[in-house]
């Protein structure tokens, strides 16, 4: 069997089983025909709006991809990169610390014909435009909510500092490899070290190819500094689809006819708990998602609300579009062969 596809299904059960542990920590103590009924009497207005808001998340991501791709002269459509945005939203929510997403999309890239070095510089932009605004909003959510996060939720800093140290590291790198030749070469050599101890026989070929990919993505990253206007419309968007995606549980909040909380404080205390949860190393953060929006919304819906109104968040913000993007990449792979 294909050591991809091995990995594959490895991750697939891995992430069915956190999926049914925590679904089953959740509703052993509730009652679920009463969760059914609560849901079934929601406004399907604003659920919709919470449908269109997560729409937008991925349709975003598509945008910003297509953009850097543009700029470097790659004929790409729309539709080309809602494709790959919707398969690193897939292989991002199945393997663990979302690792899967980006080589994967790379990998569909390199099937359609583009280049590694315009994919990579393309995939490393999006994403370092997403964690420079996710980490600026949950500072601003944090600084903002400190009180409430101090007297009523507590040790939920802790695991913010975390997400956010982490997350900081990663953006650092991140940039790092899109600024720094220097840094690129260095990782090249390690990586054609480890190939060597693993008695790789092609070392040689991939690093000539490797360097010229090298090049050629340098050219592109050059490209990007002397387009500030593409790269303010790449961060603008991010803005605005990271803000709609923050919104989702105060559209879930609407939909049970509720009004004494407000769209601000939904926005700043979901961009706290969407940082502090990406650290975990879980497919999809399944499970510390779950509670975390239990413990952080637990002073905003009523508690025999609660759960439901968890269930209906995270069933739009993640396992719909899991099953979404699941269902096109099937469809993207079937096509190609």
């Amino acid at each position: 069997m294909n050591t991809k596809i091995k990995k594959g299904i490895i991750n697939t059960i891995i992430f069915v089983f956190f999926v049914s542990l925590t679904f089953y920590i959740i509703l052993k103590e509730n009652n679920i025909l009463e969760i059914l009924q609560i849901i079934h009497q929601v406004d399907i207005k604003f659920i919709l709006l919470a449908i269109a808001c997560m729409f937008f998340f991925v349709f975003a991501e598509g945008i910003n991809i297509g953009r850097t791709l543009k700029l470097l002269n790659c004929k790409i459509h729309l539709r080309d990169g809602l494709k790959y945005a919707l398969v690193g939203f897939f292989f991002s929510s199945v393997t663990p610390s979302a690792s899967g997403g980006d080589p994967m999309q790379i990998y569909y890239m390199k099937k359609d014909g583009l280049p590694i070095g315009h994919s990579a510089l393309a995939i490393l932009t999006e994403f370092s435009s997403f964690q420079f605004v996710t980490i600026m909003m949950a500072l601003i959510g944090f600084m903002i909510n400190y009180r409430f996060i101090e007297n009523s939720i507590g040790n939920i800093k802790y695991f913010l500092f975390l997400g956010v140290t982490i997350n900081v590291i990663i953006l650092v790198f991140i940039l790092l490899i899109i600024f720094s030749k220097k840094i690129i070469i260095k990782l090249l050599n390690l990586i054609c070290k480890i190939l060597k101890i693993f008695h790789y026989k092609k070392v040689k070929k991939f690093k000539r190819t490797s360097v010229k990919q090298i090049k050629e993505y340098k050219k592109g990253a050059n490209l990007l500094i002397q387009n500030r206007k593409t790269l303010c419309k790449i961060i603008f968007t991010t803005i605005l689809q990271i803000i709609l995606y923050h919104s989702i549980p105060y559209f879930i909040y609407l939909s049970f006819g509720l009004n004494q909380a407000n769209f601000f404080e939904f926005l700043t205390l979901q961009a706290v708990l969407y940082i502090s949860v990406s650290a975990m190393p879980l497919p999809g953060a399944v499970g510390v998602s779950e509670g975390g929006f239990l413990g952080i919304f637990k002073f905003l819906f009523p508690a025999n609300l609660l759960t439901s109104a968890m269930l209906l968040s995270r069933g739009i913000s993640f396992y719909l579009f899991v099953l979404i993007s699941g269902i096109s990449v099937l469809y993207f792979t079937l096509r190609k062969k």
